[in-house]
């Protein structure tokens, strides 16, 4: 199996000259124990999965420091109890940056021993699925980098065609299953694995208290409901669970990055704003199996397209922020009276809302509540996403920007 570059190598090395430690976190399978070894192949690695390493790193871990150079690094960091306060006790002894190198899924145990032994000593980074440009190999200018105003965003040049995006759509951004997309038989048999493994065993082992059944049943009605507002009642009336539980269940579906939630957008706001958040799959591949769905054109054909089009624009979105922007918030907004902006940016470059469309035209009544958001919030401008064949002006303020440009 070939390997893929990813965009956040450099991103990875530039941490490392600036902090003595960085921490890559995500889902399991996204590709950061290969990125361990890309950014330094020529250190020293304790996979912490392997007993021997394990019992070093846990009974020992001073060791580790004095018999082997730096940089050293770790893998599935979090099932040592002992080592994150030895690195704290090492990096203030040494006080150099790029020592240290760690991955680890999420979990209770390795933020709370990020946070609270090696605060201001380490630079976190999530590792998501592959972005689009990714997996097609292109390497262009992202949209995200051209914020700084419309005339950068018309300069743009298309990343990819239409037909490698929706691909990317069906099969999603896991590494292994994407690039052997072509044996369905081995796709399918990943995905069953991966979300039974998901369940059976990382859930079990974080929250070993939890009702597997209903969780499990609860993943699957995410599924259903993907890019809806999120109504706790429904779940709870669904699932014969109460609201605090399914609070807890979307907590931990968004911790262990297979969901994420989406904060509605309240300030400045002159209208009543719903408040509750929305939420959608990480990953378009993984939503798609649990949604059955299994060629390009079942997917446009879905009843829920649009839907599962729209998370997997944002999902895009918020990959290239994370690799242009350390500071940033993702919003969206929708008031009682029904106008919604599916996406809203916020950074040290303004405030930018984003609608996102399945189609390839986009009409002047389709962009009202963009118009009235730029003009309430004063915005540099706002900017249309959708299927469309080139970059313009669809009102003053407000640009459209095809798909295949961001």
């Amino acid at each position: 199996m070939d390997y893929v570059k990813r965009n956040l190598e450099h991103k990875i090395n530039d941490l490392l000259a600036k902090f003595p430690a960085v921490v890559l976190i995500g889902a399991r399978q996204v590709g950061k124990s290969i990125l361990l070894k890309r950014v330094l192949p020529n250190a020293k690695l304790f996979d912490l999965e392997d007993e021997q390493d394990y019992q070093l790193a846990e009974n020992d871990p001073m060791v580790i420091f004095q018999d082997y150079p730096k940089p050293i690094v770790f893998d599935e960091a979090q099932l040592s109890n002992k080592l994150f306060s030895a690195l704290r006790v090492e990096i203030d002894r040494t006080k150099a940056n790029g020592q240290f190198l760690l991955s680890g899924s999420s979990s209770p145990e390795l933020l709370g021993n990020i946070s609270e032994t090696l605060a201001g000593r380490v630079a976190i980074i999530e590792i998501p699925c592959l972005d689009y440009s990714e997996s097609f190999s292109t390497n262009k200018s992202a949209l995200v980098e051209s914020f700084s105003s419309i005339d950068k965003i018309k300069q743009l040049e298309a990343v990819n065609v239409i037909d490698d995006i929706f691909e990317s759509c069906l099969y999603g951004g896991y590494p292994q299953p994407f690039l052997l997309r072509r044996d369905l038989d081995y796709f399918d048999a990943w995905f069953n694995n991966y979300f039974k493994t998901y369940i059976d065993r990382d859930v079990r082992a974080l929250f070993p208290t939890l009702k597997l059944d209903s969780f499990k049943k609860f993943i699957r009605m995410m599924a259903r409901s993907n890019g809806e507002i999120t109504n706790y009642s429904d779940y709870a009336r669904s699932l014969d669970v109460s609201q605090p539980t399914i609070k807890k269940y979307f907590e931990i579906a968004d911790g262990t990055f297979i969901w994420r939630i989406q904060p509605s957008y309240t300030k400045n706001s002159k209208k009543t704003v719903i408040k509750m958040p929305k939420g959608h799959f990480r990953d378009s591949g993984l939503l798609c199996y649990l949604l059955n769905i299994n060629t390009i054109d079942e997917l446009k054909n879905h009843p829920h397209f649009g839907r599962i089009w729209e998370s997997f624009v944002i999902e895009q979105m918020i990959k290239m922020m994370n690799l242009f922007h350390s500071k940033y918030d993702f919003y969206y907004f929708r008031t009682k009276s029904k106008a919604e902006i599916d996406l809203i940016l916020e950074g040290r470059f303004g405030l930018i809302p984003i609608e996102i469309k399945s189609g390839i035209n986009t009409s002047q009544k389709q962009i009202i509540s963009l118009k009235n958001f730029v003009t309430e919030n004063n915005c540099p401008f706002a900017i249309v996403i959708n299927r469309g064949n080139e970059i313009k002006m669809l009102a003053k303020d407000v640009i459209q920007v095809p798909v295949n440009y961001i």
